[in-house]
């Protein structure tokens, strides 16, 4: 059985060193080099990691998947099986068609693959403060996220848990899925489950622009924002005098701490340079964090402030 995977993204190659412990891969088709002002999050140019785990490596310049030389490109390889583990695009029916048996799809939700369809949901899982997350392999169709399972998995979304850590937990439990189906002799499809389609629901997709931080917020909510906007997605954003502050990591610092201030306030600057914040319900430690304009310096009793407020 032929296999390859369509993917853009590093979380996607995590997923393939993994199951190319127990199965063999025929290959990857991947986007071209991109320049870094094109980039999608978490892309990366797989040419060689493709050379030194033997793989081929089918380099497309489309994302769409639909100009003529990506087609005719694909349309040469034989493939039995397809896997599309990070590629956030609709699959074009062409391609579907192409592949000799099936598409297979990769997505999770909170809430189970049919009531968390759509974008971003790990993003959205930790935003929402939500604890499990279900993760699912299934096969492709022309709709959204919307054919029949072949199989699901959960995990647990923990304190230390980030975007990151959500993606090498999704990554493992998909691996072990696929290696099961690729070894199945034969694959019944009638045991793959029929999905309702009275049941669906959306994640709305999240922008870059979306990152706005809301210091009214309480300390969780702003934590789980900023763990899942960390790398490898844009980073949780706020300003300071119209400078962006992009934040990476911050934690909570529980102190009784006798100070007047508003919430976004700088109330302490360490030494290391950690900036101690006032949120509505306590303090945040904010200890990772970029300032777009390096210039800017940072001083106590600064305000900081959302996107929209800068607007």
């Amino acid at each position: 059985m032929k296999v390859y995977f369509l993917n853009t993204m590093s979380s996607g190659l995590e997923t393939i060193s993994l199951i190319q412990k127990k199965h063999s891969i025929d290959g990857i088709i991947g986007l071209s080099h991109r320049e870094k002002n094109d980039l999608i999050s978490d892309y990366v140019y797989q040419a060689d990691f493709c050379n030194s785990h033997g793989l081929d490596f089918i380099e497309v310049d489309g994302y769409n998947l639909q100009n003529k030389f990506d087609r005719e490109k694909i349309s040469d390889l034989d493939i039995d099986v397809l896997v599309v583990s990070g590629w956030q695009r609709l699959i074009p029916e062409w391609l579907i068609s192409h592949v000799n048996k099936f598409v297979v799809g990769i997505h999770g939700s909170p809430l189970g693959i049919t009531k968390g369809r759509g974008r971003s949901p790990q993003n959205w899982a930790l935003i929402l403060g939500l604890k499990d997350f279900y993760i699912s392999i299934f096969i492709i169709d022309t709709g959204i996220d919307s054919g029949k399972l072949i199989a699901t998995k959960k995990f647990s979304l923990g304190t230390y848990d980030d975007i990151k850590t959500s993606y090498y937990k999704a990554s493992i439990l998909v691996s072990e899925m696929l290696v099961d189906l690729f070894s199945q002799n034969e694959i019944d499809e009638n045991n793959f489950i029929l999905q309702n389609e009275q049941d669906a629901e959306y994640f709305p997709q999240r922008l870059p622009k979306d990152g706005g931080l809301d210091w009214n917020r309480s300390i969780e909510e702003i934590r789980g924002f900023v763990r899942a906007l960390t790398k490898p997605y844009p980073g949780a954003r706020t300003f300071i005098n119209k400078t962006e502050i992009i934040i990476w990591s911050l934690i909570p610092f529980e102190i009784n701490y006798n100070v007047d201030a508003k919430n976004g306030e700088i109330v302490n600057i360490f030494n290391r340079k950690d900036i101690l914040v006032k949120a509505k319900d306590g303090f945040l430690l904010i200890n990772d964090f970029t300032i777009i304009d390096d210039k800017v310096e940072l001083q106590e009793g600064c305000l900081l402030y959302t996107s929209d407020a800068a607007d």
